[in-house]
């Protein structure tokens, strides 16, 4: 199973982690691993990009095939970008809620 946690202050992200596998289908061909880490990774690559690694307003953890991000220091066009992975992440939940649990904590 996929294990995501964001946790938030007030309505801001501060954290998330995506962790684990799906399981939905064989090695190399879980198609709910591949949309999950597709989507990740372009989110982590769009912070890269726009320049928020470099200000160190977030930082990105890549580590055996699990993501952390952590924010440091809040800024309207990060947030929405992290709110794009949010909704995704849930999105992938509505139809394979058996292969991705989000959990929500509030800071």
């Amino acid at each position: 199973m996929i294990k995501v946690q964001i946790k938030r202050n007030n309505k801001y992200i501060t954290q998330i982690k995506i962790k684990g596998h799906a399981q939905f289908g064989e090695y190399g061909k879980d198609l709910v691993c591949a949309g999950v880490s597709a989507v990740a990774t372009g989110i982590c690559n769009t912070l890269a990009k726009k320049g928020f690694l470099e200000e160190k307003k977030c930082s990105i953890i890549l580590k055996n095939g699990n993501i952390m991000i952590d924010v440091y220091e809040n800024d309207e066009v990060m947030q929405v970008i992290l709110e794009t992975l949010v909704i995704s992440l849930e999105s992938f939940t509505e139809d394979y809620h058996q292969y991705i649990k989000i959990t929500y904590e509030e800071e």
